[in-house]
């Protein structure tokens, strides 16, 4: 394998209009349904589930027959997505049944929902209700009606201004700082994943990857399916745990709330960029030099040092060694206005950008 030089992790040196951006991938990835970590009064034991939810869940419990399914407007990790109505404009979110095999799965589903039903954020995409009853279940949330941050960036190639830059981040610091707050992991936080409504960010799918066995056997190979971009997102410690051929009974991946922190120094370099880290490398050489604590090099970044930190920071080696929300919130929030430099033809100029680096 042939790789080339990174700048070695120096923590001291310190990222539905109508449309759900598809993500035409199905990555395999299991994830412990634990790493949603939640408060002790949130905790539910599966034993005692009868006795301590059903009722309050069947306050959520939307029958599939009520749905009124329209076109699917998207594919993600856990199944489709499709425009709907129920009692007006929603997003329905119907699970992969290959993933829902063993009732631990949907023990898990059920936790999910138990939890999802108490969020209440600007932020945060609203949760309507889910349809409980096997084989057709599915999360019904609002319709988003902005257009993905992937969207603006990688495909309507969109040039944010450094103020608006910082206030997309700021907002999604608040709105991934509430998550974790009520004990939720996102596990997948990414541009596909956050919409932009009029200058209001929404944040989408989160922790659905407890719910979804997200490991499958290729109909052409075993193997690990990784699409574009995706690897970005994971921390080293991530990186380190996948494997070329994921079975059901390998050890879970390590999804925690400073996992979730290094995948918004990736959203917040490509909001500086333009585009992901480690531009068209394979995914071999980004697997071996992220698990090594390698980070994309910022020389030609031409950001102010403040801005640059905050991407060290995220990006640090060290889970431990990663700021929370709460502390990037209050960092973005200090950051000067027009901090960036430059050019007179690009709102965002970089010099050769991050295809100057391998």
């Amino acid at each position: 394998l042939q790789t080339h030089p990174l700048e070695r992790s120096q923590d001291s040196d310190r990222t539905v209009s109508g449309s759900v951006s598809t993500d035409s991938d199905h990555t395999p990835v299991r994830v412990d349904s634990q790493d949603s970590q939640v408060s002790d009064s949130e905790i539910v034991d599966n034993r005692a589930w009868p006795r301590q939810n059903s009722l309050s869940m069947r306050e959520w419990d939307i029958p599939f027959d009520e749905l009124k399914m329209g076109e699917p407007i998207g594919t993600g990790h856990f199944g489709t997505v499709y425009r709907g109505n129920w009692h007006g404009d929603v997003a329905i979110k119907v699970l992969n049944m290959n993933y829902m095999d063993d009732d631990k799965t949907f023990e898990a589903f059920k936790l999910e929902v138990a939890i999802f039903r108490k969020t209440r954020h600007e932020n945060v995409v609203l949760f309507m209700g889910a349809c409980m009853k096997p084989p057709r279940l599915a999360i019904v949330t609002s319709m988003c009606k902005g257009m993905t941050l992937y969207t603006h960036i990688h495909l309507c190639k969109d040039k944010f201004n450094m103020n608006k830059t910082t206030s997309v981040a700021q907002q999604i610091s608040q709105g991934m700082g509430y998550l974790h707050a009520r004990g939720i992991i996102h596990k997948d936080l990414k541009t596909k994943n956050i919409f932009l409504e009029n200058g209001k960010v929404i944040i989408t799918d989160f922790g659905l990857f407890s719910v979804t066995k997200l490991c499958f056997a290729n109909r052409k190979v075993d193997g690990l399916s990784i699409p574009k971009g995706w690897l970005c997102y994971l921390a080293p410690e991530i990186i380190r745990s996948l494997r070329a051929h994921q079975k059901p009974d390998d050890e879970e991946l390590p999804f925690s709330k400073s996992s979730d922190v290094y995948a918004f120094g990736t959203v917040w370099y490509e909001l500086l960029c333009g585009e992901w880290p480690f531009k068209g490398q394979p995914p071999e050489p980004i697997i071996w030099q992220v698990g090594k604590g390698a980070k994309q090099p910022l020389a030609n970044l031409q950001a102010s040092r403040d801005v640059k930190d905050i991407l060290m920071l995220c990006w640090s080696y060290q889970p431990s060694e990663r700021p929370d929300f709460i502390r990037l919130l209050k960092t973005l929030e200090k950051l000067p206005k027009k901090r960036l430099a430059r050019s007179p033809s690009h709102p965002i100029h970089l010099s050769r950008s991050a295809e100057s680096v391998f």
